[in-house]
């Protein structure tokens, strides 16, 4: 991989790093990483991106979301691009170097070693950390209808699941928390595999091939109700196969929420997008779970309980999140602005 190439050409020019969701843990060193860019990044993280005078895009294809619709960079930042495509793959991009990440990041530090160049220590006076801090909403965890606010679910969740995990996430208006509020440890720990394929009701069928494929790992799921339901029928081979590597967090807001937050919002009837609510923790439980209905951030308490067991002491667990419609993903709100 180019990771450790990548992260010492940005210790050798003293750069900011940032990455596509799918690219997420590749630097080495996170102290100087802002995270997503794009739709799933943070609002002052984003913000510094745009003053960069010259950003360096390795492997990234530059898409709408990663551009946050052509609004991530400022209209004077230089953007040098590498890839192994034919040519560059945004009109954006200023000047376009055709080759291998890791051969070209390797060749790009020796250049600067010879010529003896030294960072300005500008990056070291950044607050990080501070920069790609989500919002969080109420501080008891509640949007404001009363249900389970996914922003502060999301970032509770992240604080409790084992650090060594696979997170695989179906498609839907959630596939932003994961990639907000989940850090993964290198890029081959986040599967999008709903967006992958451009469908939902993926997530379940998913988990068995991850299991398999990474064995000491934690398997976690982010799906929704609507892919969930759609997925059922490997509900069982997910608990089975992936016992207690494995867990699933479902969304749970009785709808399909991506189509609710575009197309309802645009004046289509909504009637046909909403869900009874179903209880996927009695779905889990009749095939050998274990499950809880989280209303409340003190329910996730049996995350940190499940957590805390050796793996081959626990089984499969699913949590039934059930959130609030209300709380609206920043980069659904970006599609929205932008089809409007």
């Amino acid at each position: 991989g180019a990771g450790e190439a990548l992260g010492a050409l940005a210790d050798a020019t003293g750069a900011i790093t940032a990455t596509t969701a799918l690219g997420r843990g590749v630097f080495p060193d996170d102290r100087y990483d802002l995270g997503v860019s794009g739709g799933f990044g943070a609002e002052a993280a984003m913000e510094l991106i745009r003053e960069a005078d010259v950003a360096v895009v390795f492997g990234a294809s530059l898409n709408q979301f990663t551009m946050r619709f052509g609004e991530l960079f400022a209209p004077g930042t230089r953007i040098i691009q590498v890839d192994v495509a034919a040519a560059a793959t945004h009109p954006y991009v200023g000047s376009y170097l055709r080759g291998d990440a890791r051969v070209v990041a390797e060749a790009l530090v020796a250049e600067l070693g010879e010529r003896d160049g030294r960072p300005s220590g500008w990056r070291e006076s950044v607050d990080v950390t501070a920069l790609r801090a989500h919002e969080l909403g109420r501080a008891d965890g509640l949007a404001d209808d009363g249900l389970l606010d996914p922003r502060a679910a999301a970032a509770r969740i992240g604080e409790l699941l084992p650090e060594d995990r696979v997170v695989v996430s179906d498609g839907g208006h959630f596939i932003g928390w994961a990639n907000m509020y989940w850090p993964v440890a290198s890029p081959d720990r986040m599967m999008m595999v709903g967006t992958a394929y451009q469908s939902i009701g993926l997530g379940f069928p998913s988990v068995p091939g991850a299991a398999v494929a990474h064995p000491e790992s934690t398997v976690v799921l982010s799906t929704g109700d609507g892919g969930g339901l759609m997925a059922l029928a490997d509900l069982e081979s997910a608990v089975r196969v992936a016992g207690g590597h494995g867990l699933a967090v479902v969304w749970n807001d009785a709808a399909y929420g991506a189509e609710v937050h575009v197309y309802g919002r645009k004046g289509l009837a909504q009637a046909p997008m909403l869900i009874p609510t179903v209880d996927f923790s009695g779905l889990a439980r009749a095939v050998g779970a274990e499950a809880a209905i989280i209303r409340t951030l003190d329910d996730l308490a049996v995350l940190a309980e499940w957590a805390a067991r050796p793996t081959d002491e626990r089984p499969f667990l699913l949590l039934d999140l059930r959130i609030s419609p209300t709380v609206v993903a920043p980069y659904q709100q970006e599609i929205y602005r932008v089809n409007s």
